[in-house]
């Protein structure tokens, strides 16, 4: 349960005009009005979840102006399971929202002419909605692949946002005429839960656990079928006005950030090399060395504190094998690994996966 001081904390970054902290993501009121949506389906109250008053100051505004950090945002969303009893809310959340509780989002994506369309729309203005989240397309051999790009913890509530992304794009892809036999698989990274059965109702068979990326996997042919409800005009001015709010949200960001970014979204068995990063961050490799140095940082130091993070985060799934995590990784071998993560921690592998199964 949140504390009055925590709700306090809450009201204060939920106003429009506080400055984002750098590298700490937030995510917006268009979240929080999906969560007071989806918990009065349970016969709960949102002053309930939300701690009475604050309320008011969450649901001021536009609610893409609101902003509360993701560690507030993980709060509400085990005080929501708590309060509803339901280890699958996520999926509820994603499922059975009201459009209107996306705000911008749901007519932004639903009068563009294909599903390709409104996957490059959800793509451009993600952020609107929760920082730090990207949605990427592939295709190959008739598949289409959407992988999510979510911030990632420690907490428990990393598969409750899995839950959640996932099936809002499955609700997107069926949306756009995608059947039930043109859905491939719907992957997660995380073990298969005790709660199975509610993914199982919700992607009829095709959820797949403990797996490399979490997103969907679908017939590509699905991607540019036409959109019977497509609108033009109507989509055109609510794009205008998605510009605007994401213009206004912009807020400098510092090469520290970029190279961060560019880093989590490149395969992690094959880490850039500094001079490869810089040309494509638009940088020369000296400015890249220099400005990282005046940061206190080094690109090694940042790449391999990304592989660490990753690495801890496949050891803490007990469906990986160490050899297909140092697979995954780029490692030559296991015992690479192991060196690699012993050099990074302090620890063995074998030392940390035990330690975080004892609790």
């Amino acid at each position: 349960m949140l504390t009055q001081s925590e709700t306090s904390a809450s009201r204060r970054a939920a106003t429009a005009d506080a400055p984002a902290q750098p590298g700490a993501p937030h995510v917006s009121g268009v979240l929080l009005r999906v969560l007071a949506d989806v918990v009065k389906q349970y016969g709960v109250a949102p002053a309930a979840l939300f701690q009475g008053e604050a309320t008011t100051t969450l649901f001021a505004g536009e609610p893409s102006d609101v902003r509360v950090p993701l560690a507030e945002y993980r709060a509400w969303l085990d005080r929501a399971i708590a309060l509803t009893g339901d280890p699958g809310f996520g999926l509820r959340c994603a499922l059975c929202s009201s459009e209107s509780a996306f705000d911008l989002m749901a007519p932004l994506v639903a009068h563009v002419p294909t599903l390709r369309c409104a996957i490059g729309e959800a793509s451009r203005f993600a952020g609107l909605v929760f920082e730090g989240a990207y949605l990427h397309l592939t295709e190959r051999a008739g598949v289409a692949r959407l992988r999510w790009e979510l911030p990632r913890s420690d907490h428990a509530s990393d598969r409750t946002i899995a839950e959640f992304m996932t099936a809002g794009i499955l609700r997107m892809v069926r949306a756009f005429g995608c059947a039930q036999g043109e859905l491939h698989a719907a992957r997660f990274t995380h073990a298969r839960p005790d709660h199975h059965r509610s993914y199982a109702a919700v992607f009829q068979g095709a959820e797949r656990f403990s797996q490399p990326f979490t997103g969907l996997e679908f017939a590509a042919q699905a991607l540019d079928r036409p959109n019977l409800l497509a609108n033009p005009a109507l989509q055109t001015v609510v794009r205008a006005q998605a510009e605007q709010r994401l213009a206004r949200l912009a807020r400098p960001v510092s090469l520290v950030d970029r190279v961060q970014a560019y880093l989590v979204n490149q395969p992690p068995a094959h880490v850039p090399d500094m001079a490869l990063a810089a040309r494509e961050l638009g940088v020369s490799t000296r400015s890249l060395r220099r400005r990282l140095a005046e940061e206190g940082l080094t690109y090694r130091a940042l790449t391999q504190a990304l592989q660490r993070e990753r690495a801890c985060s496949m050891l803490r799934n007990p469906d990986f094998t160490l050899q297909a995590i140092a697979g995954a990784l780029g490692f030559a071998d296991a015992a690479a690994f192991h060196r690699a993560f012993k050099r990074w921690t302090g620890q063995t592998a074998c030392e940390y996966r035990a330690a975080w199964a004892s609790g």
